[in-house]
């Protein structure tokens, strides 16, 4: 497997923001539907460049391995100029010295989603509160209408490729093959022990094809 196949949304949108009740659900189940098969490509493309060490068991402890074989594959490239300035205006100037004038590639980001779901699921399968889910307001929330985890204490919704990519963010400076494993356990901390309370403005529709054992590994 030489090239990484991408993942195509199944309609074009502006943001999150921007869609719809009925686009965040259509997103939503979309989304979660696409995981067995980015999982078991993930773990084809891991054993085919180096990461036979990992084994798509969907334990914590198999974080460590398949993050020690991420680091390896992790590819920046350098953002346009046109880029870097949009970007620039988007901070004030005084973070304009902390903004990287690099990016992740294409490749690499679509690695890092894959982890992401495969993440989600280890979590799922060890903590049996926590399930998939989306929510619709309040808008201003950073994950509106995102497909995201749901389960935990104070409706705090974990959002597992925001947290893939800010461990891969760190990875590309500093390798550390336990960073992932580490966020998993600081997110066990927050699960709730009791079914939250999920408020009106929640869904946590779970598709027929989720509720079957072997789709979620």
């Amino acid at each position: 497997m030489n090239e990484y196949k991408l993942m195509i949304a199944p309609f074009h949108h502006n943001g999150f923001r921007s869609l719809s009740k009925k686009q965040a659900e259509e997103y939503f189940h979309w989304y979660v539907g696409q995981s067995k098969e980015r999982i078991e490509q993930l773990y084809e493309y891991a054993r085919s460049t180096g990461g036979a060490a990992f084994l798509c068991e969907y334990t914590p402890d198999s974080l460590i391995e398949l993050w020690n074989w991420f680091e390896t594959q992790i590819d920046m490239v350098a953002k346009s100029e046109e880029e870097y300035q949009a970007e620039l205006k988007q901070f004030p100037e005084w973070m304009h010295d902390s903004i990287s004038k690099k990016r992740f590639s294409v490749r690499t980001l679509a690695i890092i989603t894959d982890i992401s779901f495969y993440f989600a699921e280890t979590f799922i399968k060890h903590n049996p509160m926590v399930r998939w889910g989306y929510f619709t307001k309040p808008k201003n929330e950073v994950s509106v209408n995102m497909p995201v985890l749901l389960g935990f204490r104070s409706n705090m919704k974990l959002d597992p490729r925001r947290i893939v990519s800010v461990c891969a963010s760190e990875s590309s400076e500093q390798h550390d093959k336990n960073r992932l494993r580490s966020a998993y356990r600081t997110w066990t901390k927050y699960t709730a022990e009791t079914t939250p309370n999920i408020a009106d403005t929640f869904s946590s529709i779970r598709s027929e094809k989720y509720e079957n054992d072997n789709w979620r590994g």
